[in-house]
């Protein structure tokens, strides 16, 4: 590339007003592209917000409901149905019963050692 002179650079004043309106014209191209840009991310955010205030509201309807029943069942049966209840599941299944107990027997002692 040949070095430019002096009288060059002083007599392209005119091609120095042309590159910054160019530089102009690129910004406005750029802000003009990046505002659907932010659009599109701004409506993808509400649409993830929405669908996990749906989740988030039916997961608490669930859990309310579990606490419900199980109220009414506390309430209805009463301790001593409650314990009686766990005695017949594990008359029924003394397998699963054992297993579950040796499981969560081992679980304790493990979080214990730490």
């Amino acid at each position: 590339m040949a070095p430019i002179k002096e009288f060059e650079m002083k007599s392209s004043g005119a091609s120095v007003r042309q590159a910054g309106e160019r530089v102009t014209e690129q910004a406005e191209e750029l802000a003009g592209s990046i505002s659907p840009t932010v659009d599109s991310a701004a409506h993808t955010i509400q649409d993830t917000l929405r669908r996990t205030q749906n989740s988030a509201c039916a997961a608490i309807g669930l859990v309310a409901d579990g606490l419900d029943t199980s109220t009414a069942y506390l309430s209805n049966r009463g301790m001593v149905g409650v314990v009686e209840d766990v005695a017949t599941l594990i008359r029924r299944h003394p397998l699963q019963v054992m297993v579950l107990g040796v499981s969560v027997g081992y679980l304790l002692s493990r979080s214990r050692q730490r």
